[in-house]
């Protein structure tokens, strides 16, 4: 019999609309009750210098590698009259520093998607790219319980 602890994931977020543009930030803080979340790579290839000798990561490029593993930063732009269009993109260096593939240039790390509201509906599409190999694809039509209520 084996009682193991739930996993826990402290997270935080917040997301601000530009007073005079039609432009919205956001960033997450992921991870926050561990620190140091970089991936020991057993694979990964070690650089040497002209000599022979490794070459190690400074501690300033180590600790600025980690701490932006720890967040996602995401921006959507909001057209039209009341924002019925929406573009959205994000990048989340975690994902970019451990699902790269060495050598090649990919989109590991990045997302983008759209959205646009006919009617009393939302139609979303999102696509995030994980790896060479592939990405994620996501469709989503929501509405509002309120939208169908009558107003007074």
């Amino acid at each position: 019999n084996y009682r193991g602890s739930a996993p826990f994931n402290l997270q935080i977020g917040f997301t601000k609309k530009l007073t005079h543009l039609p432009f919205r930030v956001g960033v997450i803080a992921d991870n926050l009750q561990t620190w140091d979340i970089r991936y020991n790579d057993p694979n990964r290839v070690v650089e040497t210098n002209l000599f022979g000798e490794t070459e190690e990561q400074s501690g300033l490029s180590k600790g600025s590698d980690n701490f932006f593993r720890h967040f996602v930063f995401s921006g959507e732009f909001l057209l039209g009259k009341r924002g019925n269009l929406r573009l959205r993109m994000a990048y989340r260096h975690l994902r970019r520093q451990e699902l790269a593939v060495e050598g090649f240039r990919s989109l590991a790390g990045f997302s983008g998607g759209f959205g646009i509201k006919v009617s009393k509906f939302r139609f979303d599409y999102g696509v995030g790219y994980h790896h060479l190999g592939g990405a994620t694809n996501h469709i989503t039509i929501s509405t509002g319980l309120m939208e169908f209520t009558s107003k007074l």
